[in-house]
């Protein structure tokens, strides 16, 4: 038989050729066919496996594992920027401590800034604290208040002393100090016992209170924090100066690897939607291989439409 024939014998018409070689045509084109696909699975039905018990538990999981790694990643970042912002605060250049603060108030958001004041030393104020650690010595600090020119009593921290022997008094003249505000400490920061003994001039932290009570000093007068002198002029020896980093570090680890762990914590969370998305993948193609090949699916080139005996058109001979 003719191939321009049909099954039957009946010769197809002029227009239902010209219909299928335009089917064909786009098909060779487009890898699709303009006709309905006759595949019995729609997206629905291919779909409706992702919301069954085992499918909503894994989407849960991921959800989870989403938020703990931006939240995580979050408060690296986080950590990070106040490293640097804290950092950055300790490099600026000195600033007048009477630009910074008020007596009696909280130092909020002057802490770690380089200041500098002047004034003269209240030398029969000067207090030594015990159980501190300098280049793994025991020892004490020296703590001794500046009163500058217009009453603010300022405690400066001008070091520290292995024996109370070792300690020096200050010039009596007025002095320039520069070195960095540090907030007051707590009762935590005391390294003797809650019922040991002080002698008259020793304290156990600092803070404005205690140094209030010991000095007599107007409390309303004195800086809420203290400066860590680095220098003075003129200069006294017999007191080893103490690094900000050793006393007030920012943070144990560098601020870059806080940056690091930021971008390690949300590559998980990239990789965790990768990994679902695979998952799902794979059970869609899984159940289109149970169900069988689709004819019009560009993935079987190998197919070739065949219209059905009764689609085709009863032509009588």
């Amino acid at each position: 038989m003719s191939s321009d024939h049909y099954r039957d014998g009946t010769k197809p018409t002029r227009q239902r050729l010209v219909s299928q070689h335009i089917h064909q045509h786009v098909r060779t084109l487009t890898g699709h066919s303009t006709r309905p696909s006759r595949y019995p699975a729609t997206v629905v039905n291919m779909l409706r496996f992702l919301v069954t018990p085992r499918w909503l538990a894994v989407h849960l999981a991921l959800v989870v594992a989403l938020a703990i790694c931006v939240i995580a990643g979050w408060w690296q970042l986080n950590v990070f920027q106040d490293t640097t912002s804290r950092q950055d605060e300790r490099d600026q250049p000195p600033t007048a401590i009477d630009q910074l603060v008020t007596p009696g108030h909280d130092i909020g958001t002057a802490a770690d800034r380089p200041v500098r004041a002047e004034g003269q030393y209240l030398n029969e104020h000067q207090f030594i604290i015990p159980g501190r650690i300098h280049d793994s010595t025991l020892g004490w600090f020296v703590l001794i208040p500046l009163e500058t020119a217009d009453g603010t009593i300022v405690p400066v921290l001008r070091g520290w002393v292995e024996e109370p022997d070792d300690v020096t008094e200050p010039a009596s003249s007025e002095v320039t100090v520069h070195g960095y505000l540090l907030p007051p400490e707590t009762p935590q920061h005391a390294t003797v016992r809650s019922d040991q003994e002080l002698g008259d001039s020793e304290l156990g932290y600092i803070a404005p209170e205690p140094f209030s009570t010991a000095t007599g000093l107007p409390g309303d007068h004195i800086v809420h924090g203290y400066v860590l002198r680095t220098t003075e002029r003129p200069d006294t020896p017999g007191v080893t100066p103490v690094d900000v980093d050793e006393l007030a570090p920012i943070r144990n680890v560098s601020p870059w690897q806080n940056l690091s762990y930021t971008a390690q914590w949300w590559i998980f969370g990239l990789a965790a939607i990768a990994f679902w998305a695979s998952a799902v993948r794979s059970g869609v193609r899984s159940r289109r291989t149970a169900e069988g090949p689709d004819p019009d699916d560009p993935d079987h080139p190998g197919e070739t439409e065949q219209v059905s005996e009764s689609a085709r058109p009863h032509v009588p001979s």
